[in-house]
């Protein structure tokens, strides 16, 4: 006898942390369910454990089961039942045939998500081809290599609903974290924090002179940077493209009354 369990991605965070409250441990939500290109659901499955059943079955918006069976078979039945599908479980991208909008395919360990219905044996290249066809879903459990994105289901955010912080990646060997929400810049930039990827601290870098944005990489809020013989705080505007001095910014330069 077990249990399998399923909550949407927008109760995640509040099951697991009433969980961890109640002495059951972190991240008990945490197998990724997709409707299309969007992580909408977070499963588990737990052995016969009657306290923690009676925990889990108190979760705003659960979907509980439990029976005997093959647990990864009940898993999958489970997350279709609402209407989702378990990234782990879904089959190669194929070489023939035709794929259907809203379907999920593995390719080089990555899943991707079709976009547009089309042939694969007419569009037989590599997916990354065909951006207006097919795209690579990001995992959100773990820290990837950063990847373009190319709308609001590839830009990394400020909350990560399955690691409770804000989206990371990586870059030339670095680990950044997202200073903003919707973050479709690349990184080393203005717009990403450079985390140490042992001790997950930030890495403080030196303050760099202002330069002034071309449109293209504005100064996120809290950005520090040094100009006519100042330091400054940009303290105006999310997306920061003013002279320090003229507008967003405040003067913090040691000393200044």
């Amino acid at each position: 006898m077990s249990m399998v369990a399923i909550v949407p991605v927008a109760n995640l965070a509040a099951a697991n942390s009433t969980l961890a409250s109640a002495g059951f441990g972190p991240n008990n939500f945490s197998v990724p369910a997709y409707t299309g290109r969007a992580a909408t659901h977070a499963a588990l499955h737990a052995w016969t454990d009657a306290a923690f059943q009676t925990a889990v079955q108190a979760i705003t918006g659960v979907v509980v089961e439990i029976s005997t069976g093959d647990p990864v078979t009940r898993t999958k039945a489970l997350i279709e039942l609402q209407g989702a599908v378990w990234g782990d479980q879904v089959p190669e991208l194929p070489t023939t045939g035709n794929l259907t909008a809203g379907s999920l395919y593995r390719h080089d360990g990555s899943l991707w998500s079709v976009i547009q219905t089309f042939n694969r044996a007419t569009f037989s290249a590599s997916p990354e081809t065909y951006l207006a066809l097919i795209r690579r879903v990001r995992n959100r459990k773990v820290t990837e290599e950063w990847s373009q994105p190319n709308d609001q289901f590839d830009s990394y955010n400020l909350v990560n609903p399955f690691t409770g912080m804000a989206d990371r990646c990586t870059k030339d060997g670095k680990t950044y974290a997202t200073k903003l929400n919707a973050n479709v810049w690349e990184p080393p930039s203005a717009q990403w924090q450079e985390i140490d990827p042992v001790t997950g601290e930030d890495v403080v870098p030196p303050v760099s002179p202002w330069v002034q944005p071309t449109g293209a990489n504005p100064y996120p809020m809290g950005t520090i940077v040094t100009h006519n013989g100042k330091t400054w705080e940009n303290t105006g505007s999310a997306a920061n493209v003013w002279e320090p001095g003229v507008f967003g910014w405040t003067d913090i330069t040691v000393g200044t009354p």
